[in-house]
Protein backbone atom coordinates (compact mmCIF):
# COMPACT_ATOMS: atom_id res chain seq x y z
CA UNK A 1 0.00 0.00 0.00
CA UNK A 2 2.90 2.32 0.90
CA UNK A 3 4.35 1.44 -1.94
CA UNK A 4 1.10 1.98 -4.13
CA UNK A 5 0.99 5.34 -2.38
CA UNK A 6 4.12 6.83 -3.35
CA UNK A 7 3.84 5.57 -7.19
CA UNK A 8 0.95 7.52 -7.20
CA UNK A 9 2.29 10.44 -6.03
CA UNK A 10 5.24 10.14 -8.19
CA UNK A 11 3.47 9.94 -11.04
CA UNK A 12 1.41 13.30 -9.75
CA UNK A 13 4.55 15.34 -9.11
CA UNK A 14 5.62 14.38 -12.61
CA UNK A 15 2.19 15.26 -14.53
CA UNK A 16 2.76 18.72 -12.56
CA UNK A 17 6.14 18.80 -13.24
CA UNK A 18 5.29 18.99 -17.29
CA UNK A 19 2.26 20.90 -16.91
CA UNK A 20 4.56 23.83 -14.96
CA UNK A 21 7.04 23.54 -18.11
CA UNK A 22 4.55 24.09 -21.09
CA UNK A 23 4.65 27.33 -22.56
CA UNK A 24 7.86 28.49 -20.81
CA UNK A 25 5.90 27.98 -17.61
CA UNK A 26 3.43 30.15 -18.04
CA UNK A 27 0.80 27.47 -16.59
CA UNK A 28 0.15 27.01 -12.77
CA UNK A 29 -0.97 23.09 -12.61
CA UNK A 30 -2.23 24.31 -8.79
CA UNK A 31 -4.79 26.86 -10.17
CA UNK A 32 -6.30 24.11 -12.04
CA UNK A 33 -6.04 21.12 -9.63
CA UNK A 34 -4.82 17.36 -9.56
CA UNK A 35 -5.50 15.19 -12.52
CA UNK A 36 -5.02 17.58 -15.73
CA UNK A 37 -2.75 16.60 -18.26
CA UNK A 38 -3.07 19.20 -21.12
CA UNK A 39 -2.76 18.06 -25.08
CA UNK A 40 -1.53 20.55 -27.79
CA UNK A 41 -4.81 22.01 -29.57
CA UNK A 42 -4.11 23.29 -32.72
CA UNK A 43 -7.42 26.14 -31.93
CA UNK A 44 -6.19 26.59 -28.69
CA UNK A 45 -3.33 26.17 -27.39
CA UNK A 46 -3.28 23.06 -24.66
CA UNK A 47 -6.69 21.80 -23.55
CA UNK A 48 -7.70 18.94 -21.24
CA UNK A 49 -11.49 18.11 -20.85
CA UNK A 50 -13.19 15.27 -18.29
CA UNK A 51 -13.52 12.25 -19.76
CA UNK A 52 -17.21 11.74 -20.41
CA UNK A 53 -18.13 15.34 -20.05
CA UNK A 54 -22.20 15.68 -20.80
CA UNK A 55 -23.08 19.18 -20.57
CA UNK A 56 -26.84 18.79 -21.46
CA UNK A 57 -29.44 20.99 -19.49
CA UNK A 58 -27.08 23.04 -17.57
CA UNK A 59 -26.64 26.69 -18.06
CA UNK A 60 -22.52 28.00 -18.53
CA UNK A 61 -21.96 31.15 -16.09
CA UNK A 62 -19.40 33.68 -17.52
CA UNK A 63 -17.64 34.45 -14.28
CA UNK A 64 -15.79 38.06 -14.50
CA UNK A 65 -11.85 37.39 -14.84
CA UNK A 66 -9.08 36.76 -12.00
CA UNK A 67 -6.85 39.70 -11.31
CA UNK A 68 -3.88 38.91 -13.61
CA UNK A 69 -1.24 36.43 -12.24
CA UNK A 70 2.03 37.23 -13.65
CA UNK A 71 3.59 33.68 -13.67
CA UNK A 72 6.86 34.65 -14.74
CA UNK A 73 7.12 37.93 -12.45
CA UNK A 74 5.27 41.07 -12.84
CA UNK A 75 6.70 42.62 -15.91
CA UNK A 76 7.14 46.72 -16.82
CA UNK A 77 5.42 49.08 -17.14
CA UNK A 78 4.74 49.47 -20.40
CA UNK A 79 3.38 45.75 -19.90
CA UNK A 80 0.92 46.34 -17.57
CA UNK A 81 -0.10 49.35 -19.51
CA UNK A 82 -0.55 46.94 -22.35
CA UNK A 83 -2.61 44.54 -20.54
CA UNK A 84 -5.17 47.52 -18.87
CA UNK A 85 -5.46 48.65 -22.60
CA UNK A 86 -6.67 45.19 -23.74
CA UNK A 87 -8.29 43.29 -20.49
CA UNK A 88 -11.39 45.34 -21.07
CA UNK A 89 -12.09 43.09 -24.37
CA UNK A 90 -11.70 40.30 -23.29
CA UNK A 91 -14.72 39.36 -20.98
CA UNK A 92 -16.97 40.46 -24.32
CA UNK A 93 -15.41 39.20 -26.61
CA UNK A 94 -15.09 35.38 -25.22
CA UNK A 95 -19.10 36.01 -24.26
CA UNK A 96 -19.59 36.58 -27.96
CA UNK A 97 -17.33 34.18 -29.30
CA UNK A 98 -18.45 31.58 -26.64
CA UNK A 99 -22.04 32.10 -27.88
CA UNK A 100 -21.22 31.72 -31.27
CA UNK A 101 -19.71 28.57 -31.15
CA UNK A 102 -22.02 26.86 -28.99
CA UNK A 103 -24.75 27.43 -31.89
CA UNK A 104 -27.60 27.19 -28.90
CA UNK A 105 -26.28 23.84 -27.71
CA UNK A 106 -25.57 24.98 -23.74
CA UNK A 107 -27.53 28.21 -22.27
CA UNK A 108 -25.36 31.18 -21.71
CA UNK A 109 -25.46 33.56 -19.02
CA UNK A 110 -23.62 36.39 -17.34
CA UNK A 111 -25.26 36.00 -13.50
CA UNK A 112 -26.63 32.59 -13.59
CA UNK A 113 -25.44 28.72 -14.05
CA UNK A 114 -24.24 25.61 -12.88
CA UNK A 115 -20.88 25.51 -14.85
CA UNK A 116 -19.14 28.57 -14.69
CA UNK A 117 -16.02 29.57 -17.43
CA UNK A 118 -13.27 31.31 -15.25
CA UNK A 119 -10.49 33.04 -16.54
CA UNK A 120 -7.72 34.35 -16.17
CA UNK A 121 -4.14 36.60 -17.58
CA UNK A 122 -0.88 35.03 -16.37
CA UNK A 123 1.47 37.17 -18.52
CA UNK A 124 1.52 40.18 -21.04
CA UNK A 125 4.09 41.94 -22.84
CA UNK A 126 3.66 45.10 -24.70
CA UNK A 127 5.93 46.08 -26.98
CA UNK A 128 6.62 50.19 -26.49
CA UNK A 129 5.10 53.07 -25.14
CA UNK A 130 3.23 53.41 -28.80
CA UNK A 131 1.13 50.56 -28.47
CA UNK A 132 -0.10 51.08 -32.11
CA UNK A 133 3.42 51.07 -33.64
CA UNK A 134 4.51 47.94 -35.47
CA UNK A 135 6.38 45.49 -33.10
CA UNK A 136 5.36 42.07 -31.12
CA UNK A 137 3.05 41.83 -27.85
CA UNK A 138 1.75 38.86 -25.82
CA UNK A 139 -0.82 37.63 -24.11
CA UNK A 140 -1.03 34.66 -22.15
CA UNK A 141 -4.54 33.27 -20.85
CA UNK A 142 -5.99 30.36 -18.50
CA UNK A 143 -9.36 29.43 -18.65
CA UNK A 144 -10.94 26.87 -16.48
CA UNK A 145 -14.80 25.20 -16.37
CA UNK A 146 -15.81 24.11 -13.15
CA UNK A 147 -19.25 22.53 -11.60
CA UNK A 148 -21.20 24.90 -9.66
CA UNK A 149 -22.41 23.24 -7.46
CA UNK A 150 -18.84 20.90 -6.32
CA UNK A 151 -16.04 22.80 -7.37
CA UNK A 152 -14.74 20.31 -9.77
CA UNK A 153 -13.21 20.99 -12.82
CA UNK A 154 -14.39 19.77 -15.98
CA UNK A 155 -12.10 21.35 -18.35
CA UNK A 156 -8.95 23.21 -18.35
CA UNK A 157 -7.66 25.63 -21.51
CA UNK A 158 -4.21 27.87 -22.15
CA UNK A 159 -2.59 29.78 -24.74
CA UNK A 160 -0.38 32.40 -25.47
CA UNK A 161 -1.23 35.01 -28.13
CA UNK A 162 0.78 36.86 -30.02
CA UNK A 163 1.08 39.97 -32.55
CA UNK A 164 1.97 43.27 -33.75
CA UNK A 165 -0.63 44.72 -31.78
CA UNK A 166 -3.32 45.03 -29.50
CA UNK A 167 -6.39 44.89 -32.00
CA UNK A 168 -4.37 42.08 -33.47
CA UNK A 169 -4.64 40.18 -30.52
CA UNK A 170 -8.42 41.27 -30.20
CA UNK A 171 -8.92 39.83 -33.45
CA UNK A 172 -7.23 36.32 -32.75
CA UNK A 173 -9.30 35.96 -29.53
CA UNK A 174 -12.47 36.12 -31.04
CA UNK A 175 -12.11 33.28 -32.93
CA UNK A 176 -10.06 31.53 -30.05
CA UNK A 177 -12.96 32.21 -28.15
CA UNK A 178 -15.52 30.86 -30.55
CA UNK A 179 -13.09 27.36 -31.04
CA UNK A 180 -14.22 26.70 -27.25
CA UNK A 181 -17.46 27.23 -27.90
CA UNK A 182 -17.04 24.40 -30.24
CA UNK A 183 -15.40 22.54 -27.83
CA UNK A 184 -17.86 22.73 -25.40
CA UNK A 185 -20.65 22.42 -27.48
CA UNK A 186 -19.18 18.82 -28.33
CA UNK A 187 -20.04 17.93 -24.46
CA UNK A 188 -23.99 19.69 -25.16
CA UNK A 189 -24.96 17.71 -27.87
CA UNK A 190 -28.73 19.45 -29.75
CA UNK A 191 -31.34 17.91 -27.45
CA UNK A 192 -33.54 17.47 -30.11
CA UNK A 193 -31.05 15.43 -32.48
CA UNK A 194 -32.24 12.52 -34.26
CA UNK A 195 -31.28 9.03 -32.52
CA UNK A 196 -28.07 7.44 -34.37
CA UNK A 197 -29.08 5.15 -37.45
CA UNK A 198 -32.27 7.25 -37.62
CA UNK A 199 -33.59 9.83 -39.98
CA UNK A 200 -35.46 12.79 -38.58
CA UNK A 201 -39.17 13.14 -39.63
CA UNK A 202 -40.66 16.79 -40.34
CA UNK A 203 -43.95 15.31 -38.99
CA UNK A 204 -42.07 13.50 -35.75
CA UNK A 205 -43.04 14.96 -32.33
CA UNK A 206 -40.53 16.84 -30.58
CA UNK A 207 -39.66 15.25 -27.38
CA UNK A 208 -41.25 15.89 -24.13
CA UNK A 209 -39.18 17.97 -21.96
CA UNK A 210 -37.65 16.74 -18.82
CA UNK A 211 -39.57 17.38 -15.83
CA UNK A 212 -38.15 20.20 -13.69
CA UNK A 213 -35.88 19.11 -10.85
CA UNK A 214 -36.72 22.22 -8.17
CA UNK A 215 -34.39 20.67 -5.52
CA UNK A 216 -31.54 20.61 -7.97
CA UNK A 217 -32.22 24.13 -8.98
CA UNK A 218 -32.05 24.78 -5.43
CA UNK A 219 -29.04 23.34 -4.93
CA UNK A 220 -27.03 25.33 -7.57
CA UNK A 221 -28.85 28.51 -6.41
CA UNK A 222 -27.63 27.99 -3.04
CA UNK A 223 -24.24 26.60 -4.08
CA UNK A 224 -24.10 30.11 -6.47
CA UNK A 225 -24.90 32.12 -3.17
CA UNK A 226 -22.06 30.42 -0.88
CA UNK A 227 -20.15 31.07 -3.86
CA UNK A 228 -20.86 35.11 -3.93
CA UNK A 229 -21.93 34.86 -7.20
CA UNK A 230 -25.43 36.05 -6.34
CA UNK A 231 -26.97 38.22 -3.24
CA UNK A 232 -29.07 37.20 -0.96
CA UNK A 233 -31.94 39.32 -2.58
CA UNK A 234 -30.89 37.79 -5.96
CA UNK A 235 -30.96 34.14 -4.05
CA UNK A 236 -34.30 34.62 -3.31
CA UNK A 237 -35.59 36.05 -6.20
CA UNK A 238 -34.47 32.57 -7.80
CA UNK A 239 -35.69 30.42 -5.32
CA UNK A 240 -39.32 31.84 -6.11
CA UNK A 241 -39.05 31.88 -9.60
CA UNK A 242 -37.50 27.96 -9.05
CA UNK A 243 -40.55 27.34 -7.22
CA UNK A 244 -43.41 29.25 -9.34
CA UNK A 245 -41.76 26.77 -12.12
CA UNK A 246 -42.36 23.71 -10.20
Amino acid sequence: MRRSAALLLCASVILAGQSAGLDGGRIDPSWFGPGVVFQPSKALGFQWLKPGLDLRNRTLRLKAWEPAAWLLGKRAAKDQAFLALVERRLEPTLAAGVRHGLKGTLAVSPTLGDVVLIGRVVDAVGDSDDYMAAGSVLLSLDLKLVDGDTGELLGAFHDTLKGPNPDTLSRQFAPWSEALGRVLATAAPALNAAPSGMVASGSAAAPAPPPFDLEGALRRIEALRRDGLLSDAECEALRQKAREKK
